[in-house]
């Protein structure tokens, strides 16, 4: 074996990333407000640049409520026929945001100019309780622990050692709080919470108790058969606990805890006028950058700088000029794409969802001369002002399915998935429409679909099978 040390040539290609490829790469999927931010950073950071006179900066964009425009479902406790009790109420589920009653009170206390927190509404409680002295102090302590949904992760003998009390205090102290309003502040998990309500809501309804502590999980699942041979009790009685516990409230805290929506600018409006589509990128109010001329005047005449000042200086200009670059390239490449979207989506854009057709990053990748990347980049948390709402850039991309009735053949899975919507809408609630009846009913708009494709498009909008559905139904008339 030869151990001998030499000195060999080689020629390999390899693609070298350079800083300033990498933050252009970095801009395009930033959202207008990220790059807002982005370039305020830049601002603070880099003398070599300044804002434009003039500039719209301080004008503030108009924001639009995720929730309002997204259209997302409420999460409250079996509220929705398209969301099941395992989705909205589920042991694991980290959050919740309540019932209609709890969304009202939490309306009420947004809008009260001077809320009172979750913290001082339990001190003022124990104030006038049982609880002296020391026993007050470990209140407080555990108050202080609670998360945002109202609970306290740690066991009562973990909580002992760790405030330095005997277990039976700590748990003397966590029944008094948990009997506070709201009921079942305290509590470990849900489960516990619910209990805890029940108990003091329903002292006398023993069956009530048991269905929580021990067959909750079962109750998830809406199996009320299952739950009715393990009790002993009419499948009628499953259901009409299950109702009272829709009362209850799983999350404590929240009738406490303000949500703070979340916002969005869109990024693009797309208006018709007069039969032709104008884009406009909504980024007008963004700070408009220039190169500081004075910087860049003693970089020139070089007259008396040190060399590692004239380095430093032509390392920030490199930068500010390449930023300056990146963002125009972002606000071109942005444009194209929209544009080639609203030329292969055009019937979307004057008629409806009805009307999407299959599209993919290749297709419009291939049309534009660009890297798919790009193109996932730039439609990445963007969003577009339409006609017809206010739609994620992503959202025109689909797959599709072969349709008779469809131009080109292919109807796009966004619209199956408005079809499918529609029809469990429009279903009668007595007699839910099953898998096969809904392959059947789109199959006569001429849509070709296997039943696992109707089930998959059906989970993804988290519509519960035919028979959960109907007992959800049957819930919500109690």
């Amino acid at each position: 074996m030869n151990l001998n040390h030499q000195l060999v040539q080689k020629q390999t290609q390899k693609l070298v990333m350079t800083q300033d490829l990498r933050q252009s790469i970095e801009l395009l999927p930033l959202s207008t407000l990220e790059l807002a931010d982005r370039i305020s950073a830049e601002l603070i950071e880099n003398p070599m640049l300044e804002e434009e006179p003039g500039s719209e900066r301080s004008k503030s964009p108009e924001l639009y409520s995720v929730d309002d425009l997204k259209r997302k479902e409420k999460n409250d406790f079996l509220k929705n026929s398209d969301q099941g009790w395992q989705d909205s109420f589920s042991l694991d589920k980290p959050q919740y945001r309540g019932t209609d009653a709890s969304d009202r009170n939490q309306k009420y206390i947004e809008s009260s100019p001077n809320a009172q927190s979750l913290s001082d509404h339990l001190l003022w409680q124990l104030r006038i309780s049982s609880l002296k002295g020391k026993e007050m102090e470990i209140a407080e302590i555990l108050i202080s622990m609670l998360d945002d949904r109202g609970f306290i992760s740690q066991t009562q003998t973990e909580l002992a050692t760790e405030i330095g009390v005997s277990a039976k205090t700590i748990k003397k102290v966590l029944e008094q709080i948990n009997q506070l309003d709201p009921l079942g502040i305290g509590a470990g998990s849900i489960q516990e919470t619910l209990y805890i309500q029940a108990k003091i809501l329903k002292p006398e309804d023993k069956n009530l108790h048991d269905l929580i502590q021990n067959y909750l999980k079962d109750l998830e699942k809406l199996d009320y058969k299952g739950i009715s041979k393990k009790m002993g009790l009419p499948v009628e009685s499953i259901e009409a606990m299950a109702a009272e516990i829709k009362k209850l409230e799983p999350f404590p805290a929240t009738l406490y805890t303000p949500q703070k929506p979340d916002y969005i600018v869109p990024d693009v409006i797309i208006r018709e006028i007069e039969g032709e589509f104008s884009i406009l990128l909504n980024d007008e109010w963004l700070p408009k950058l220039k190169i500081n001329k004075e910087y860049k005047g003693m970089l020139k005449k070089g007259a008396g700088a040190k060399d590692s000042d004239k380095e430093y200086i032509s390392t920030k200009l490199n930068s500010a000029e390449w930023l300056i670059r990146s963002v125009n390239q972002r606000r071109q490449t942005l444009y194209r794409v929209v544009s080639a979207i609203i030329e292969l989506q055009t019937e979307f854009f004057r008629k409806g969802v009805r009307f999407l057709k299959p599209l993919t990053l290749k297709d419009i990748a291939e049309r534009l001369d660009l890297h798919e990347s790009t193109v996932s980049r730039i439609t990445s948390n963007k969003y577009v002002q339409t006609s017809w709402g206010i739609l994620e850039l992503k959202w025109f991309f689909s797959s599709g399915l072969k349709s008779k009735s469809s131009e080109g053949g292919m109807e796009s899975s966004k619209t199956i998935h408005d079809i499918i919507r529609n029809l469990v809408k429009e279903e009668d609630p007595e007699n839910p429409l099953s898998d096969q009846d809904i392959v059947e009913k789109i199959e006569s708009k001429g849509i070709e679909i296997a039943r696992r494709t109707v089930a998959k498009y059906r989970k993804i909008l988290k519509i519960l099978p035919s028979n959960q559905r109907k007992k959800v139904k049957s819930l919500e008339a109690r």
